[in-house]
């Protein structure tokens, strides 16, 4: 799976080791590509080539409807050699892992003028997390990474740079997430393998020449301290330094990312059968200032309404799919028109925000049983729902109102 999200119960990984010295380092640069002006925000739609077709389809190629094209989408792939599907998927060829095929040639065939937000998988929790794919790029001298011929370091490497060159001939701006979410433990990143990780590949972006390409240092904003037993591991969130332990550098990072799954108005609804830690949007602000005191434009890298079912009509708290009939304004009320307004009071930092538009329920990676707990049988990796704005005639309505605003940047 290359983007296996809040996969409640996987491990975390194995205490921190020393970090590197002596990778290669990345020449400062200005971001690119650039944020729009002051104030303006890139709408970005995800997040997989199924659910983009989708929206051409029902919304963007309706012409009663005049709806502008976004100025970005989303997709995936991975970095993770022997594993299924192969490294590179989705850019070599079509793949589907349970979350919608994604197929980089039909999407940029649909969306030519789209800028590619791209999610980097880079980890090995499905097979240990031992965080093998970052101690190869980085070039540990670990017994697991030099054996065969060639060993794991040559061949990772190849690939980094394979991809780096695929982005050059897309010939269009790339935001490139490295191991996105890098801080949700379900990734299980050691924070000192991820950020000379985050480096190497910061600074074969900018050998290879590839202007286009600007890199996404995303957060999870998971407001939950796992294993605050090891607070080593760097999952604490309530540790005032928690960003500045997984940080790479001004120099390597050009844009800061973060997931938005809840807001003002939605967190009671959404945490109403589960506790944080943290607040969960005073997490998300923490970011946007952390990207201020950074000087960096913020990308709200991934957001959708999570539990809420535009299709069905319903809303749920996210750790159990208990759904409550809800309509579509107050399914816009409770979750969308938050999230705007958040985006709309800190624009001065927020240049580029996602929306998932996916029906979570179709996608066997995603599915959740009614009735069933977060984690467990039929409902293994969280109750996500269906945030879809076409699969409401309010929702889509009150969305497309809202992405006309002069606020917004699209592809014409």
């Amino acid at each position: 799976m290359t983007h296996t999200r809040r996969a409640f119960g996987a491990g975390v990984a194995a205490a921190v080791l020393l970090a590197l010295t002596g990778l290669p380092s990345a020449a400062a640069a200005d971001p690119a590509p650039s944020a729009p002006a002051d104030g303006k925000v890139m709408l970005v739609m995800g997040q997989d080539s199924d659910t983009l077709s989708d929206y051409r389809a029902d919304v963007l190629d309706d012409p009663a409807l005049g709806a502008p094209d976004p100025g970005g989408v989303t997709l995936y792939t991975n970095l993770v050699l022997g594993g299924s599907p192969e490294a590179l998927a989705g850019m070599t060829g079509p793949a589907d892992w349970g979350a919608g095929t994604v197929d980089f040639a039909r999407t940029m065939r649909e969306y030519p003028n789209a800028t590619v937000a791209v999610g980097l998988y880079l980890s090995d929790a499905t097979s240990g997390c031992t965080n093998q794919p970052l101690r190869a790029i980085i070039g540990r001298d670990d017994a697991d990474v030099t054996a065969g011929n060639p060993n794991l370091v040559t061949r990772y490497r190849a690939k980094v740079d394979e991809m780096i060159n695929r982005f050059k001939s897309y010939d269009r701006d790339i935001l490139l997430r490295i191991g996105y979410e890098f801080d949700g433990p379900w990734n299980c990143y050691n924070s000192e393998f991820y950020k000379d990780a985050f480096r190497y590949i910061k600074g074969r972006v900018d050998a290879l020449g590839a202007t286009r390409v600007a890199t996404v240092w995303q957060s999870a904003a998971w407001p939950v301290n796992t294993h605050p037993d090891h607070p080593e591991w760097n999952y604490v969130v309530t540790d005032p330094g928690h960003l500045d332990d997984w940080y790479p550098g001004d120099q390597y990072v050009d844009w800061v990312g973060l997931s938005s799954f809840y807001n003002s108005r939605s967190v009671r609804t959404q945490w109403g059968c589960g506790t944080y830690d943290t607040d969960p949007v005073g997490l998300q602000d923490r970011l946007l200032d952390f990207a201020r005191a950074h000087g960096k434009p913020a990308m709200v890298s991934e957001a959708a309404p999570q539990g809420a079912r535009t299709g069905a009509g319903t809303t749920s708290c996210i750790f159990r799919n208990n759904p409550a009939p809800s309509s579509g304004q107050a399914i816009w009320d409770g979750w969308h028109a938050g999230y705007f307004d958040w985006v709309e009071r800190n624009r001065d930092v927020i240049r580029a925000a996602a929306y998932i538009n996916t029906d979570w329920d179709a996608q066997t990676q995603w599915q959740c049983a009614n009735g069933a707990q977060a984690g467990g049988p039929g409902c293994a990796n969280g109750n996500w729902g269906d945030s879809r704005v076409q699969a409401d005639p309010t929702v889509l309505a009150r969305f497309l109102d809202e992405i006309r605003k002069p606020t917004w940047t699209h592809n014409e």
